[in-house]
């Protein structure tokens, strides 16, 4: 209901629908996804489908602000979990092929080496472009293997600005690893949630330029959830 400014409600800091209470769900959510998506990436050939599966829990967590990210994950895990593998071991057969010619280009060494190492590193750019994008589209958006791969590119180019603030805090999260030993532990205890937490709202914005109802959804939730603030 609509209230005068400034007019004292019935809701506090601490009231169980008040924004501590709330706040610390939300920090639950995040760790129990980090924890879903580390127990169901162990056997390695499923992290495809358990990314997928996080993306999208954690984008219709952050649209919808309700809860039910377990069954929302699972929901994801299971309906994507065969197109999701196969894109994972396409995606691990290309690192592990420019793992080897990044391994020949050193060893080589020379002119030649130099000039092959340039290429893959040109090659490098585009596979993570695309990367960046794969598992957020999947778990958003329905397609065959390759029209999913080529929107993913596509995506990456038209948003480059995004793109690229997508790829300073992926080198951040690195760097902090490298130079900063306790934020290991953080990362331990909800890395995968806190990045996808993080990186989900470049996301929504990106997806909302090709789903204009879901758009459309967010901003009537917004306006309702204003008029009816206590």
């Amino acid at each position: 209901m609509l209230r005068r400014r400034g007019a004292e409600g019935g809701k506090t800091v601490f009231s169980m629908d008040g924004p501590l209470w709330r706040a610390l769900n939300f920090i639950a959510d995040v760790v129990i996804l980090h924890f879903l998506w580390l127990f169901c990436s162990l056997p390695l050939v499923s992290i495809g489908a358990s990314t997928t599966a996080l993306y999208y829990a954690m984008m219709k967590r952050i649209r919808t602000n309700e809860g039910h990210v377990t069954s929302n994950f699972w929901q994801s895990f299971k309906a994507n979990f065969r197109q999701a593998t196969i894109f994972w071991l396409i995606v691990a057969a290309v690192a592990a092929v420019l793992w080897v010619d990044f391994n020949f280009c050193f060893t080589w060494g020379g002119t030649m080496g130099h000039i092959m190492l340039a290429g893959c590193s040109l090659l490098l750019v585009p596979c993570w472009m695309v990367l960046l994008y794969l598992f957020p589209v999947l778990s958003k958006f329905e397609g065959s293997i390759y029209t999913i791969f080529k929107n993913s590119f596509l995506m990456s180019i038209r948003h480059l600005p995004l793109t690229l603030l997508l790829t300073v805090i992926w080198a951040t999260v690195w760097l902090m690893l490298a130079i900063f030993p306790p934020f290991t532990g953080l990362m331990l205890v909800c890395g995968a949630g806190l990045l996808a937490w993080v990186t989900s709202y470049i996301y929504i914005q990106i997806f909302r330029t090709y789903l204009p109802d879901e758009a459309e959804e967010d901003r009537k939730r917004t306006d309702n959830q204003y008029l009816h603030k206590d």
